[in-house]
């Protein structure tokens, strides 16, 4: 259980308009009332205490400072757009109560089957499909900018698709961040997806396309990351994972009536 009495809560300042500044004024606030510090200058971040604990998103000016609380051992919290049930950027139905966002302590994604009950993904169970095996072509997900920078992996998709022709004779269908076609059509009669940490992984999972993504990825827990196997796909059991992704994310209500602190592990 996380005190937010003991955590800072960075605001970027390119965060300035519309839904998105909505939200976070209504966290930051909730967390104000509750004792802990609010910022909109990441430096503050680096001068923390090392009892608070910073709450970051998907910054690339962050990405050198994460790195050095990774290799530190220091505690901090990550957020972003949620698994499934999300309100915007989905191709699974959307959510209510502002829909859902992750919260992890000291990684980016999922990275354990947490041992948890299913009750909250009986609340909010996203639309199963069975394993789809024998398809033919490949889909590549291409991260999105932001994305790349933070991550600093601007070449990951000449990589990818360059690895994949030497290992495989299956046509290639890159996927653009933005693209407005729906995922199960690219998704429809595919062999696999292929990612860095792109929540399509995830959405891939539960429409019943294995994946193979980096190990960062919350898919990774149910699929491969060694590219070298893109012919060998594997087909887990779901439930446990789904469970633990349901116990990863919050509701814009669950982020401020104290659900997300006494959940978040």
């Amino acid at each position: 259980m996380i005190n937010p009495r003991e955590v800072c809560f960075y605001h970027p300042p390119e965060i300035n308009r519309g839904a998105k500044l909505a939200l976070f004024d209504r966290i930051g606030a909730k967390i104000r009332e509750a004792g802990g510090q609010f910022t909109r200058e990441w430096t503050d971040l680096d001068r923390l205490p090392p009892e608070v604990v910073p709450i970051v998103g998907c910054s690339p000016q962050l990405t050198a400072l994460i790195g050095r609380w990774r290799a530190s051992g220091r505690k901090w919290i990550y957020w972003d757009r949620g698994y499934f049930f999300r309100c915007y950027a989905t191709w699974l139905p959307r959510g209510v109560n502002g829909g859902m966002y992750r919260w992890h302590v000291g990684s980016f994604q999922l990275d354990r089957i947490l041992d948890v009950p299913p009750h909250r993904l009986m609340a909010q169970r996203p639309p199963v499909r069975p394993w789809a095996k024998g398809g033919k072509h490949i889909v590549v997900a291409k991260p999105s900018k932001t994305y790349c920078r933070f991550h600093a992996i601007e070449h990951w998709l000449d990589r990818a698709v360059y690895g994949l022709s030497l290992l495989t004779d299956r046509q290639l269908v890159v996927r653009d961040k933005e693209s407005k076609r729906p995922l199960a059509d690219d998704l429809a009669g595919a062999h696999a997806l292929v990612t860095h940490g792109s929540i399509a992984a995830v959405e891939a999972v539960i429409l019943g396309t294995p994946v193979f993504v980096d190990a960062s990825s919350a898919a990774a827990l149910v699929g491969e990351t060694d590219l070298a196997r893109i012919e060998h796909p594997i087909y887990p059991d779901r439930e446990p994972w789904l469970c633990a992704l349901a116990y990863s994310q919050f509701n814009e209500q669950e982020l401020v009536d104290g659900t997300l602190w006494r959940l978040l592990q």
